[in-house]
């Protein structure tokens, strides 16, 4: 089984559509590559929160081509929205502690809730019930969780990410051979001090991202 490291934060938007992909395809590669899923904590290398108006500025064009994927505007109360995304961090290591396709599992779960369902997924109450959505087992889940038993892995890979590795952003792929993977095909645009966006490059569609991943994934195997 080879192992692709994915840096990402989970509530990075760009992440969410090469998750998206990847889960597409997950199953014929089973047994062969998994996606481990390391914490690149944007807040760590911006020092402040990821701010409500650039995520919803991009969401609009970002997930303009993407019918499949479970979106919706923010509809909770402002209040609500996540501060920190380090305890969802935490949270996939903690799943992922139970089986690599479980902290798989995990992450989607949460950026579903995030992006599609409005929840705030920095509160601990929020992530016991993804995990117990998620098929985890919860009261592994919980000990492991509430003991902080991979709260020092969260900042530990994003300053290996953002230090070390000198990833170019999230979502960023480390493959076995060392080998950084950050173009997935994806819309390149710019937002302005006044949250104004500008379209560069429109992306390619989920089928060719999907066969993008497919031919990355199918020269690991083969290498």
């Amino acid at each position: 089984m080879k192992q692709i490291q994915m840096y990402a934060d989970l509530i990075c938007p760009f992440a969410y559509l090469v998750h998206s992909s990847w889960r597409s395809i997950r199953g014929e590669y089973e047994g062969q590559i998994e996606i481990v899923h390391r914490s690149l904590a944007l807040e760590y290398v911006n020092q402040a929160q990821t701010p409500k108006r650039g995520i919803e500025a991009e969401l609009p064009i970002l997930f303009l081509n993407e019918p499949d994927l479970p979106y919706a505007p923010w509809h909770a109360p402002e209040s609500e929205w996540p501060v920190t995304s380090l305890p969802a961090l935490e949270a996939v290591h903690c799943a992922h502690r139970q089986s690599p396709a479980l902290g798989d599992d995990m992450a989607w779960a949460i950026r579903v809730a995030f992006f599609a369902g409005s929840r705030c997924v920095s509160l601990r109450h929020v992530l016991i019930e993804l995990a117990g959505e998620a098929g985890l087992d919860p009261i592994q889940f919980e000990a492991d969780f509430d003991r902080g038993v991979c709260k020092q892995q969260v900042i530990d890979d994003a300053r290996y990410g953002w230090e070390t590795a000198s990833v170019p952003g999230s979502p960023t792929w480390i493959l076995p051979d060392g080998e950084l993977v950050h173009d997935f095909g994806l819309t390149d645009m710019s937002v302005d001090d006044n949250w104004r966006v500008a379209l560069n490059t429109p992306g390619l569609t989920p089928s060719d991202r999907a066969r993008k991943l497919a031919g990355i994934l199918d020269r690991v195997i083969a290498g």
